[in-house]
């Protein structure tokens, strides 16, 4: 099943960073300032209020302002969003978040869960955009992308 675009998908607003502190803790930290990247082997969880990812790695990519243009949580990650209105949860063996466009790419047996709709996706690899309130998933060849959601029926709401 190639892809599925879907329009109405939980706000979209996965790891959204702006506005309170990132915390990033790991093994191994590594700054390489002419590259612009920051490295976090081991280990490495990057929290920010109740929100987190844990992943092998996490790199940040930083513009010429050292402000981050682009986060990238590599290998087993685990992430839990909290904020208000929303509670998503999913995993992933890498995840990419470009800060400007507000776009996330989960690549690798890519599952996000909304908690508050009583949604699940999953696909080898998931997009999901903020802005345009877009989500697309793109399976394996033998491995179907799957979408769950929680349908209100018109005959329950008679009742």
């Amino acid at each position: 099943m190639g892809r599925l675009y879907l329009l109405i998908w939980m706000g979209c607003s996965l790891l959204a960073w702006a506005g309170e502190s990132l915390e990033v803790t790991a093994d191994k930290f590594t700054h390489m300032e002419q590259e612009h990247k920051a490295v976090f082997e081991g280990h490495a969880r990057a929290v920010q209020g109740k929100s987190r990812i844990d992943a092998e790695k996490f790199i940040v990519l930083l513009d010429g302002n050292n402000s981050a243009r682009e986060y990238q949580a590599i290998g087993n990650v685990r992430f839990e969003i909290v904020k208000p209105r929303q509670h998503v949860k999913g995993r992933c063996r890498r995840l990419y978040y470009r800060v400007e466009e507000e776009t996330y790419r989960l690549k690798g047996n890519a599952k996000v869960e909304d908690l508050l709709n009583n949604r699940k996706m999953s696909g080898e690899e998931v997009f999901l955009d903020n802005r345009r309130r877009k989500a697309s998933a793109v399976s394996e060849r033998n491995k179907p992308v799957r979408f769950i959601f929680q349908m209100n029926d018109a005959e329950k709401k008679k009742k």
